[in-house]
């Protein structure tokens, strides 16, 4: 009796030290697979396959393995493809995206063939399928234990962080946002844009839960946040929403910084000192996201321009916008250059989703605003929203602004060019239509050619600029 309990007790103990094993197995693999991930939300991927090489190699060594634990082995395979994958897509060259007053051509050219190939799509099919037959191989296994579990979660996981990540957030979203677009057409997309964007947060917030994983889950959600906010702001914008649009602009700065100050502390932790020294040599992934910032923030100050330009406001302003692009001072130069007797921005409030409340913010029932409403004329649908002319005229008169509302009429409604030569009163209007409700109008009083160079240059280059098409 005694020798069966003793062999037993034996027998238990060698089950509790198997267990024990593999517990303390789990938890280094856990532990490493965290720190080649942190490696990779930290764009150090010559690190990140050092650690990987590392993990498995002391997976070897420990197993008594000639290429680690037969369970573990696929997923060295995977993670490497994973890492190129993340280089490609954070530093490809086709990010390196220049001033939008320059090389407009060649970039467009080259952000057509980044949406129009989505070079990440034909690979990321391959890695999600290989996660996939990872994690149906070890439920079909006949070994289930601690490692076995940790490598299915990791494995399905990492299917639901690929498919986050490269299929919506990138192929739905910032391929997209980067492709022009005829101005009609980027108002559905920022809306479509930001369901895609819940669809990833969802996916983030419930499909990923291991704590390896948590570095790529904290970049993916960074990169949510300031997509969205970015989407969100654009379509604020096209609506001339005052309040929505400047609210976005500031949580992205906010949610900016934070990720600023993490990532520091994140480097100092693993690294033991700072190696980036400023924010523009982040990949360019990153780049891209602050250039679009400053765009938005860019045009919220001409559109809003009467609001902001209001002589309390200009030093306040001055200090806030020396690195961004002045639209106000572009198109001042461009009239005294060219000649031209006005430009103007005007705004179509016909199609807002709200009221006009007038410029800045107006709560709703003021007289302002229940001027506006009340106003039933054609033109009267219609607000100038920026006019500088080289003349004498001050404000654009009635006349001119019928005359510009009726060739919008045309151009919208009849398809006719954004063009027009009045012989008769020697004057010419051009029209650039860039987003859904604003156009841009400059007028000569003299006869010039719709093909003007000068002009067209200007009209496209400010079309593309005020898009987002070029950043």
């Amino acid at each position: 009796m005694s020798g069966s309990r003793s062999s037993s007790t034996d027998d238990g103990f060698i089950i509790l030290d198997q267990q024990n094993m593999l517990s303390e197995e789990r938890m280094r693999t856990e532990k490493s697979l965290k720190n080649i991930f942190q490696w990779i939300a930290l764009f150090r991927y010559e690190d990140a396959r050092s650690a990987i090489n590392q993990a498995f190699d002391s997976t070897c060594k420990q197993s008594g393995t000639a290429g680690g634990t037969t369970v573990m082995a696929p997923l060295r395979s995977v993670i490497l493809v994973l890492v190129d994958k993340e280089r490609e897509y954070v530093l490809s060259d086709l990010w390196k995206l220049k001033s939008p007053f320059k090389r407009i051509s060649q970039l467009g050219s080259n952000l057509h063939n980044m949406a129009s190939r989505s070079y990440v799509s034909h690979n990321v099919l391959r890695l999600k399928d290989n996660l996939n037959a990872i994690a149906r191989d070890v439920v079909n296994s006949k070994t289930h234990n601690d490692v076995t579990d940790l490598v299915r979660t990791v494995a399905t996981e990492l299917e639901a962080y690929v498919n986050a990540r490269f299929s919506k957030l990138h192929d739905q979203v910032i391929a997209v946002f980067c492709h022009p677009a005829d101005a009609g057409d980027r108002t559905p997309f920022y809306r479509e844009s930001i369901e895609v964007i819940a669809d990833v947060k969802r996916i983030i917030y419930t499909r990923i839960k291991c704590d390896a994983l948590a570095p790529l889950k904290d970049m993916l959600l960074y990169e949510a946040h300031v997509t969205e906010h970015l989407c969100a702001c654009c379509l604020s914008l096209t609506q001339w929403d005052f309040a929505a649009s400047l609210l976005h602009l500031q949580t992205f700065n906010n949610t900016w910084k934070e990720f600023l100050e993490n990532y520091k502390k994140k480097e100092r932790d693993l690294v033991g000192k700072k190696v980036m020294k400023g924010d523009d040599q982040f990949p360019e992934l990153y780049q891209w996201f602050y250039k679009v910032y400053e765009l938005l923030l860019s045009k919220y100050t001409i559109y809003f321009s009467k609001t902001l330009f209001l002589d309390n406001n200009k030093r306040a302003l001055k200090n806030t916008t020396t690195a961004l692009i002045d639209y106000r001072t572009k198109l001042i130069e461009f009239c005294k250059k060219s000649k031209a007797a006005s430009v103007s921005l005007i705004l179509n409030t016909s199609d807002l989703d709200r009221p006009f409340l007038g410029h800045g913010y107006k709560l709703p029932g003021t007289s302002a605003c229940r001027r506006t409403v009340e106003s039933h004329g054609y033109t009267d649908k219609f607000e100038v929203i920026f006019h500088h002319g080289c003349g004498r005229e001050e404000a654009l008169d009635e006349a001119t602004k019928s005359s510009i509302v009726y060739i919008f009429g045309d151009v919208i409604h009849k398809q006719s060019k954004p063009y027009l030569c009045d012989q008769k009163a020697n004057r010419t209007y051009y029209l650039s239509l860039f987003d859904v409700n604003v156009f841009l109008a400059v007028i000569y009083n003299a006869k010039k050619s719709e093909k003007d160079g000068e002009v067209i240059k200007f009209l496209d280059e400010f079309k593309s600029s005020m898009n987002l098409c070029k950043v």
